[in-house]
């Protein structure tokens, strides 16, 4: 009995020094920046949507992260002019690095050439609002879908 109570401890005693040592890194998350955004290419895919090559700048302070269902939205005064989807990829933990990503871009139906050209406009581009989610998984297996909704494009550029 005795051995057993001990070996509850040690393992209560071990769970709790890795959490805390976790936290530490989980709290490191929140100070994950994008550092810098370039686009490498633009390949039209129809009429209504294009291919985008990025080079999008990542601080990343905290440990890996696999991204993937990487989607988002561009609204302007609620109305989706377009979705964006880009492919999986890792964020290499505790790094600054350049990832090379591809996003495909739809415009929605619906949506008139006017309303694009107006976000030529950068008064009217700084009024759009940017829903973005996506799954991220941990090397341990766990996984949780992120959303972030109704970001200002003002904040992201």
């Amino acid at each position: 009995m005795k051995n057993l109570l001990k070996r509850v401890i040690l393992i209560a005693v071990s769970a709790m020094a890795l959490c805390l040592t976790g936290c530490k890194d989980i709290q490191n998350i929140k100070n994950i920046k994008v550092t810098s955004v370039a686009v490498e290419t633009i390949s039209p895919n129809g009429l209504r949507g294009m291919t985008v090559g990025l080079a999008v700048g990542v601080d990343n302070p905290s440990f890996h992260v696999d991204l993937s269902e990487i989607n988002g939205a561009l609204k302007l005064s609620g109305k989706v002019l377009g979705r964006v989807t880009m492919d999986p990829f890792t964020l290499h933990g505790k790094s600054a690095e350049i990832y090379h990503l591809r996003a495909v871009v739809t415009i929605e139906q619906g949506v008139t050439l006017s309303e694009l050209a107006a976000l030529l406009d950068m008064e009217t581009l700084n009024q759009c609002m940017v829903d973005v989610s996506a799954r991220a998984t941990l090397k341990n297996g766990l996984s949780k879908v992120l959303n972030f909704n109704d970001i200002p494009v003002k904040d992201l550029l």
